[in-house]
């Protein structure tokens, strides 16, 4: 689950949602910012983009990244959205 709200906020639905199973999965590199994967090496956010289950505060470039990261590694990606911060993402698959 990728998306703008704020870390504790995705947290919550992603427990109600069982994206998460426990408190225990909410630690990175399961839940992370936005901007925390942004900043990492190409190489880097390859191999942390499987382990992703909730991405917070992110920005649509970060989506972007991390469809481009998942596709690059061989994972069938899709995605769905309902705002023009999703466009960059919608367009890369």
């Amino acid at each position: 689950m990728i998306t703008g709200d704020n870390l504790q906020t995705a947290k919550a639905i992603a427990l109600e949602c069982g994206i998460l199973a426990s408190e225990a999965d909410a630690t990175e590199p399961n839940i992370i910012e936005g901007r925390a994967f942004r900043v990492l090496s190409e190489r880097e956010r390859e191999q942390v983009a499987k382990k992703i289950l909730v991405m917070g505060r992110s920005s649509p470039n970060d989506k972007l990244l991390l469809v481009q990261a998942l596709r690059k590694a061989g994972e069938v990606v899709a995605v769905t959205g309902d705002g023009t911060n999703d466009a960059p993402a919608l367009h890369e698959v």
